[in-house]
């Protein structure tokens, strides 16, 4: 069976681990040095059902591959394959994103956004990627002391409860801060989306939680919503302590009661949406800003 053939048979629309040669797509082989020596690599195929899958075609867009101190992100633009070094100290903030049909993974650096979007239905490669990326942004010498920090006694989500069992389980997590829902009263003259219909959108709930190294927030997909919408999907962000400068709030131009949170980092910043009686003190206090 020759290589094509074993990449078209074994083919999945999903995220899949580079064990050997034989499992680096066609269009990355010269590359397949540096991926043999990594540490982890992983593939992400194009976004086609099985069914319409020809053999020959180009089947996966983006190879990740994991080194000691940088992710080389190998990526098919047309008929080339474009390379980017990403230093895992130049990484301010990683985010995760889950949803039902697409998944996201977002690394904030000084220069650029990049994304990378996968079928959610296998992870575990996922997760042993941002794995190595969280332990590998980290500067030594930059924790928080957990024992000191009292945590908020507010969390009313029993969605987001869930998911720390799932995905965080056997952390030392601190809950510092906890953002309820709040209804947001339709503004005419700042309206969210003027095609909308006229109904009260809601703020979503969000939570704040530290493991020591990193601010670790946790909300909604969609930070507002109407009433009817429904929302499965939920956005991790994980920032590292030690490049957070400042936490400052300020008005949104979007509607008169929801705020800008801003984590002020060292060359970007990471902007969530609060509620009016939001405060940055505890946060401030915590992170010893």
């Amino acid at each position: 069976m020759d290589a094509v053939q074993r990449e078209y048979e074994r083919f999945g629309p999903w995220v899949a681990p580079i064990e050997g040669v034989q499992d680096i797509p066609q269009q990355f082989l010269r590359y397949q040095e540096l991926i043999a020596e990594a540490v982890f690599a992983f593939k992400i195929p194009i976004n086609v059902e099985r069914r319409n899958v020809k053999q020959g075609m180009p089947l996966y867009h983006t190879v990740v591959v994991f080194s000691e101190d940088e992710l080389l992100l190998l990526q098919r633009i047309g008929k080339d394959v474009h390379a980017t070094e990403i230093l895992y100290k130049d990484i301010q903030y990683l985010q995760r994103v889950g949803n039902v049909l697409v998944g996201e993974i977002l690394l904030g650096t000084a220069e650029q956004i990049h994304v990378l979007n996968f079928n959610p239905v296998e992870v575990e490669p996922v997760e042993k990627g941002i794995g190595i990326i969280r332990k590998s942004y980290l500067q030594a010498g930059t924790s928080l002391n957990l024992d000191a920090i009292e945590e908020s006694p507010e969390n009313g989500s029993l969605f987001y409860e869930n998911l720390i069992a799932q995905h965080f389980r056997g952390d030392d997590l601190r809950v510092v801060e906890y953002q309820p829902p709040v209804g947001l009263k339709k503004n005419p003259g700042k309206a969210l989306d003027p095609n909308l219909p006229a109904q009260e959108p809601l703020l979503e709930d969000s939570l704040f939680l530290t493991n020591g190294t990193e601010l670790i927030t946790m909300n909604r997909k969609k930070e507002t919503r109407l009433p009817e919408e429904a929302d499965y999907g939920y956005r991790y962000t994980f920032v590292p302590v030690h490049t957070i400068l400042d936490v400052t709030l300020e008005p949104d131009d979007s509607n008169d009661v929801l705020r800008n949170l801003s984590f002020i980092l060292k060359e970007t910043k990471v902007v969530l949406l609060v509620g009016p009686g939001f405060s940055v003190q505890r946060l401030k206090a915590i992170l010893n800003i």
